[in-house]
């Protein structure tokens, strides 16, 4: 259907992708990986938090997602879905860029956003430390070149 309409089409969730791995990547779809730490039941039964890690040694571009689930009081956090994914063996450089350039570039707004470049939309966030660690911290951040919080430590 995507060739016969002229439609790009995005693999959403994608928990069993790795059981389609050479057919996607023929297929020429990206995939948008099931939360990292969703639970294994009903269409996510045979998910694995490997799925990140799976898609970079087949070559198919990949973003993350945080989702959401009812029992969960807020929408999980991306940054810490790909920290999940590069304890389980994705790189981690490709973690960050599944959050960044490659969530962007999925959507198709990687001119504006999602890496450092001049033209682009200037936004960061500033850690205490690794931010993948749990235990860091966001110390401030800058969206479009302006600071607009900090945290004075």
């Amino acid at each position: 259907m995507a060739r016969e309409f002229d439609l790009s089409l995005v693999l959403d969730g994608g928990s069993e992708a790795y059981l389609l791995l050479e057919e996607i990547k023929q297929a020429g779809v990206p995939v948008i990986v099931h939360p990292t730490m969703q639970r294994a039941s009903g269409e996510t039964e045979n998910l694995t938090m490997e799925m990140a890690s799976k898609l970079q040694g087949a070559g198919i571009p990949f973003a993350q997602q945080s989702g959401f689930e009812s029992y969960v009081p807020k929408t999980r956090v991306v940054l810490f879905e790909a920290a999940i994914s590069a304890a389980n063996g994705l790189d981690r450089a490709q973690a960050l860029h599944s959050i960044t350039l490659g969530a962007a570039q999925i959507l198709g707004v990687d001119k504006r956003v999602g890496s450092l470049e001049v033209g682009k939309d200037g936004d960061l966030a500033f850690y205490d430390g690794d931010p993948f660690e749990y235990t860091s911290h966001c110390l401030g951040t800058v969206i479009e070149g302006q600071v607009v919080s900090t945290i004075k430590r």
